[in-house]
């Protein structure tokens, strides 16, 4: 998709995520709809996961996050 900002073109891809359909969640104008959900992967990123804490640093400041 082409995009323009402030004078500046740029390509822009669409991300596209997984999804199951649920059950109805109601009805909304007399139409029902339906509940979808992400298929997420739950892993955690290895960086935050085991390892205790993860020093990072924001506006110039170090701090940790654990």
């Amino acid at each position: 998709m082409k995009l323009h900002y402030r004078g500046v073109n740029y390509d822009s891809e669409p991300l596209m995520a997984d999804v199951t359909e649920g059950e109805t969640g109601g009805t909304y104008r007399g139409h029902s709809w339906k509940i979808h959900k992400p298929k997420l992967n739950r892993r955690r990123p290895s960086s935050v996961g085991r390892q205790g804490s993860v020093e990072l640093t924001y506006r110039g400041v170090t701090y940790r996050r654990s």
